[in-house]
């Protein structure tokens, strides 16, 4: 960078300073932290104006422009941007510093010269010889002159890259101060979305083991009616059991009193048949119409524990 690329920079103020030139101006500067440098738009198939680009951008143009692999100081090295400089402005005001004394020197010298050549040969040749060697001082003092003044101009473009280093290591800084506040604020939402699945896990667990206790609860009611069911079923076949061996033993009990009756009958038959034909005759009457009665009882019985049985829950031919 030269004098007049430093100097130009001053009529650049309020415009976008992105590497490589932008007619842009910048943005408004924030009520907070660093002002604004740039415009923070994309030129046509390049990157945005912010100051990460920036930085990288100048990386670049130091690589490209020193045919490295990098720009020095790159890796955080301060002593890759100042030491060169520090030593080349140190060792020019040594320079400067013997500049006089040297050049006193030369001139004493060629003054002596001038004495011993005047006292030896003709005084022409001595002139000439002298104007010969005060035309060389003064050219090696116009070279130092020369030499002094590419040093300065040296020195401030070192200074000038210095600053430039600088600011980019300023922009670095705050592109990673950035990206550390991005990682946080990502860090924060990520924190909360695990926070919010693992509520919502806990509610589904919640609400998993109430659907199951629920499940539970028709389950047990359920084989509750079922047992009840059952309990009323096994309680009315053997009602029907009993209800039957009852009738049987009433049908048992007549077919005896009716044996009996007939046996009875059979051994006064002789004697008393013609005094109790008519009796005879309604006991047998009575007697059937017990038997008819008591015979229909036991079918409506039967049809009774045939039906129970085949009722589920029922106990089969077992019963």
């Amino acid at each position: 960078m030269t004098t007049n690329d430093i100097e130009a920079r001053g009529d650049r103020r309020g415009m976008c300073e992105f590497p490589g030139g932008c007619s842009r101006p910048k943005l408004d500067d924030p009520k907070t932290g660093r002002p604004s440098k740039y415009c923070g738009q994309a030129d046509p198939g390049g990157p945005v104006h912010n100051k990460g680009n920036a930085w990288k951008e100048r990386r670049r143009l130091a690589t490209v422009g020193t045919g490295q692999a990098g720009p020095p100081g790159a890796a955080g090295d301060e002593g890759g941007v100042t030491a060169p400089v520090s030593m080349a402005r140190a060792t020019l005001g040594v320079q400067l510093e013997g500049l006089p004394h040297r050049l006193a020197e030369l001139r004493g010298f060629l003054a002596t010269m001038t004495e011993t050549i005047a006292s030896v040969t003709d005084v022409e040749a001595a002139a000439a010889e002298v104007d010969q060697a005060h035309a060389e001082a003064l050219a090696k003092v116009s070279e130092a002159e020369r030499l002094r003044g590419e040093e300065e101009r040296r020195r401030r473009d070192a200074e000038a890259r210095a600053r430039e280093h600088q600011q980019a290591r300023e922009e670095a800084d705050a592109a990673a101060e950035d990206a550390y506040a991005e990682l946080a604020r990502t860090q924060t939402k990520a924190a909360a979305a695990v926070e919010n699945a693992a509520n919502r896990e806990r509610e589904a667990r919640a609400e998993l083991e109430r659907i199951q206790a629920d499940a539970d609860e028709r389950i047990a009611s359920a084989e509750a009616q079922a047992q009840l069911a059952q309990t009323r079923a096994e309680t009315q076949t053997a009602a029907a059991q009993a209800a039957v061996q009852e009738s049987r033993e009433d049908v048992d009990r007549l077919r005896g009193e009716l044996a009996d009756l007939r046996t009875e009958s059979r051994a006064d038959r002789d004697q008393v048949r013609a005094d109790h034909a008519a009796q005879l005759a309604e006991v047998r009457q009575s007697a059937a119409d017990r038997v008819d009665a008591l015979t229909t009882a036991l079918r409506a019985a039967e049809q009774t524990i045939e039906e129970l049985r085949r009722q589920p829950g029922g106990r089969g031919a077992g019963t």
